[in-house]
């Protein structure tokens, strides 16, 4: 009789969310495939035509894979109702979810989220209203733990 493997909690939740991703991962292939059937029409075609129609949907296919990925490994961001603000401690509560669109070097990569972003009162604003409200948003709301640049607010 063999001895019986002992797996712990964690192992169990990670092989979980894998097969998952991987099911996730093979659905957007299947997508990806579906628009390179449509492209190839001929029962036979060339090598010129499969490399030429391969490079066309390269960055569809690795694009949409990054995609899946980070919307998997992030799903928590895009339901986050509230998050301290790192610069002040207070409270972040959560616009409606956006959709963006970013070029990479792998494809266009599209993702939803909430934007936080931070109530400030009056007396906060020793610069003016709208120029500390930017500022502060500039230093607090925007996405850079996934990799996104800030943008440059000119002084």
């Amino acid at each position: 009789m063999g001895a019986a493997e002992i797996i712990s909690f964690e192992e169990a939740r990670a092989r979980k969310q894998w097969d998952a991703l991987r099911r996730q991962l093979h659905a957007r292939f299947d997508q990806w495939l579906d628009g390179l059937e449509a492209q190839l029409q001929e029962p036979a075609p060339t090598l010129a035509q499969v490399t030429e129609t391969v490079w066309k949907l390269r960055q569809e296919l690795t694009g949409g894979l990054t995609q899946t990925i980070l919307t998997h490994t992030h799903a928590g961001e895009q339901s986050r109702k509230r998050a301290p603000c790192p610069q002040c401690d207070r409270l972040l509560t959560a616009r409606p979810a956006m959709t963006r669109s970013v070029e990479t070097l792998v494809g266009v990569v599209q993702f939803e989220r909430p934007y936080l972003v931070v109530s400030l009162s009056p007396a906060d604003n020793s610069v003016g209203p709208v120029w500390s409200r930017l500022r502060h948003i500039n230093r607090t709301v925007l996405p850079s733990h996934l990799g996104f640049p800030r943008p440059r607010l000119g002084r």
